[in-house]
């Protein structure tokens, strides 16, 4: 559990610091508090094959053994009449790069959650999970239908969707493929389309074998 937690953090999860003590090994069932934002975060160091990509922590937030970069999560601000008011790039670096897993098992990640056969069992051909070009994907749903999620990347883009009652009460059989997943392959079209984006695979490291 040592080991899990430590490249979970590492990955840019900034949750799950109760200590050891207080996770078992249903901690790969996902019984640990975590953020839209971290997990889609940690999802897109998958999608660059181990590498995060974000802005240094500043020294007064950095923690041993967490990230060193945070996402960045506004690109631009602009009034309703379209004049931008602030632009990411404008008062700070550019990205920054650092490898935080080896690019052989995050390729690996990427093959199981991308393998669309491996679904039918629970999802039958056809799901929201496919869409028009190849993508990982993984669906979740916690307890008593308080939240329904779905996380998934192409070799462009990582996007993360959350469906919950603001007041943490429980949803009516809202399960990630009902909830979430219908958002998420919405926007991932969307964007793809929209941006004429070709469709790519992902590049095999080589030590992949």
């Amino acid at each position: 559990l040592g080991d899990v937690l430590e490249t979970a953090h590492r990955m840019g999860i900034n949750t799950m610091n109760d200590g050891l003590s207080a996770y078992g090994l249903s901690l790969a069932l996902g019984t640990a508090e975590a953020s839209l934002l971290d997990m889609t975060y940690a999802y897109s160091v998958f999608d660059n094959n181990g590498v995060m990509v974000g802005t240094p922590v500043p020294p007064f937030n950095a923690r041993d053994g967490y990230r060193q970069l945070n996402p960045v999560s506004v690109l631009r601000i602009e009034t309703a009449e379209g004049e931008v008011l602030w632009e990411y790039g404008q008062d700070k670096g550019t990205f920054d790069r650092r490898p935080v897993l080896e690019s052989g098992i995050a390729y690996m990640i990427t093959d199981i959650l991308s393998d669309t056969d491996a679904r039918i069992p629970a999802f039958p051909r056809g799901n929201v999970l496919e869409l028009s070009r190849p993508a990982a994907v993984k669906t979740g749903t916690s307890d008593d239908f308080r939240d329904s999620w779905t996380i998934g990347y192409t070799p462009q883009y990582t996007v993360g969707i959350w469906v919950g009652n603001n007041d943490n009460t429980s949803m009516t059989d809202v399960t990630g493929i009902v909830g979430a997943a219908p958002i998420w392959n919405a926007i991932m079209e969307y964007i793809h389309v929209s941006d004429g984006l070709p469709v790519e695979e992902w590049t095999v490291p080589p030590t992949i074998v």
